[in-house]
């Protein structure tokens, strides 16, 4: 009867190991018996001549021991396979925790059961397939999120806020998935060019159906719009609201196109009404009041509900509708109503003037005004006769009103400061031109001088200075109260 052969395949390896000696035991037995023996004597006399032989041929043929195999034997072991439906029965339980995020109902699963599940396929190589699955889920829920606002209520402000659940609802919700799929953010997303982080896929999936949504998005910027047009008339709106509404629009990247661009536009429309309207009805003081109030409200609104980068070009907006397109009439006004100001000394009006022109570069058109002002001003108390006695003193006071306006409401403008000197010496070559007045000149410049001045002008040498020294030194006394030694 043939032995049954084994199906074991067993793996034979030699390894080389040092040999060792072979070691033969003697039976006892033998041993005795061979003491007993008549030859045993003849034996061992021969054996040990013999021995001796064969023990020098030995050592003559003496070699190193050699090593002997050593016998490994290694039994293969089968990888362990993953079940036959790992990844959909994986895919299974993620997706009814998605679902049930986005139906804002109780996770039917433990969080950190989850994030093994989504650990386990990134491990296995499955991250790009779980990926796709995620935003196909996401993609099916926010469609149908936007698209229920289709139809909802007329009323805008309702609407608004109906409109920033969905997307209050959109940032909790996505946050909770990127939360669970984190590791496939680490591993997966960042290992992969042009695959786009959950959030930001999110995001992406939120602006294209938003967009697919052509009525709540048009719907969305026409609210916003309203409601800042009724701010601006004065009504009280929910500014919380307006600015959850536009950090939205920036975050999905369509603030510049979908709502700056319209935003500025109708913004033009609204201060170029207004700016002509006012200007009808306002003298200049209260119209740069006015003006100075838009732009502050319009920077105010820049810090608490549009973006950052509007500021600029809304700012810039307002200033030309409200400032540089009426320049000009301003101007017209401020002849009768800038000697207004002037004269009445309205130091904080005159400000507001100079601060709002040097906005859109206007300055030079004030400056013009002001050296009008003052040879207007300045020729009735020079040209006066009946007041002669009191002209040197008139012009002393004028010139120090000039002075204080200079200082306090045109900012020390150097600009200014020499129209102030020009148009002086305009008026005093205006009274010395006729030589029937220069005694006249003389003795009222004499007076208003300091005490100094006036012992060094009443020398025998002040009559032979000439005109022009003389002329000088009237404009240094106007101008500065004294005369320069």
């Amino acid at each position: 009867m043939k032995k049954a052969k084994s199906h074991n395949t067993a793996h034979v390896h030699f390894s080389d190991s040092p040999a060792l000696s072979p070691m033969i035991e003697d039976d006892p037995t033998d041993a005795a018996l061979e003491a007993s023996s008549p030859s045993s004597a003849f034996g061992r006399t021969g054996a040990a001549s013999a021995g001796g032989v064969t023990s020098n041929l030995s050592r003559k043929k003496a070699t190193l021991p050699q090593p002997t195999k050593k016998l490994v034997i290694k039994l293969n072991k089968a990888k362990p396979m993953l079940p036959a439906n790992f990844e959909e029965n994986t895919w299974a339980t993620l997706k009814s925790a998605i679902s049930a995020i986005f139906l804002k109902q109780p996770n039917p699963c433990d969080l950190e059961k989850l994030y093994q599940a989504v650990n386990d396929l990134c491990l296995h190589k499955m991250g790009g397939s779980l990926y796709q699955r995620i935003e196909k889920a996401c993609e099916s829920y926010i469609s149908a999120s936007l698209q229920s606002l289709v139809g909802q209520s007329e009323d805008l402000v309702v609407f608004l806020s109906l409109v920033q659940k969905r997307w209050q609802d959109f940032c909790d919700q996505m946050l909770m998935i990127r939360g669970i799929a984190l590791y496939l953010d680490r591993t997966y997303v960042k290992q992969t060019s042009n695959v786009r982080s959950l959030w930001d896929m999110g995001l992406q999936l939120f602006h294209k159906h938003l967009s697919l949504a052509s009525e709540v998005e048009r719907k969305t910027v026409f609210g916003l719009l309203k409601m800042i047009e009724s701010e601006r008339l004065g009504e009280a709106v929910d500014r919380t609201l307006l600015n959850h509404l536009l950090k939205m629009f920036t975050a999905l990247g369509i603030y510049p196109e979908s709502f700056e661009k319209p935003f500025l536009e109708g913004t033009t429309e609204f201060y170029a009404a207004e700016g002509v309207k006012y200007m009808q009805q306002a003298d200049v003081p209260d119209y740069l009041k006015h003006v100075e109030m838009r732009l502050q409200e319009e920077n105010e609104r820049c810090l608490i509900y549009l973006d950052a980068s509007t500021r600029k070009p809304l700012v810039a907006t307002a200033e030309r509708q409200l400032l540089v397109r009426h320049v000009t009439a301003i101007l017209d006004k401020v002849a009768v109503g800038f000697m207004i100001l002037m004269d009445g000394k309205r130091i904080e009006d005159l400000q507001r003037m100079y601060l709002l022109f040097s906005r859109v570069d206007a300055l030079e058109s004030l400056r013009q005004s002001l050296n009008q002002y003052i040879r207007i001003t300045g020729q009735s108390i020079v040209m006066d006769e009946e007041k002669d006695r009191d002209m040197v003193s008139s012009l002393l006071e004028f010139k120090a009103n000039l002075d204080r306006i200079w200082e306090e409401s045109f900012s020390k403008n150097e600009a200014f400061s020499n129209t102030i000197k020009d148009a002086f010496e305009h008026l005093i070559n205006i009274r010395q031109a006729d030589p029937a007045n220069e005694d006249l000149v003389d003795g009222i410049f004499i007076s208003a001088l300091s005490p100094a001045c006036q012992h060094l002008v009443r020398k025998e040498e002040w009559r032979g200075i000439d005109q022009a020294i003389g002329q000088r030194g009237l404009h240094q006394c106007v101008s500065h109260g004294s005369l320069e030694e």
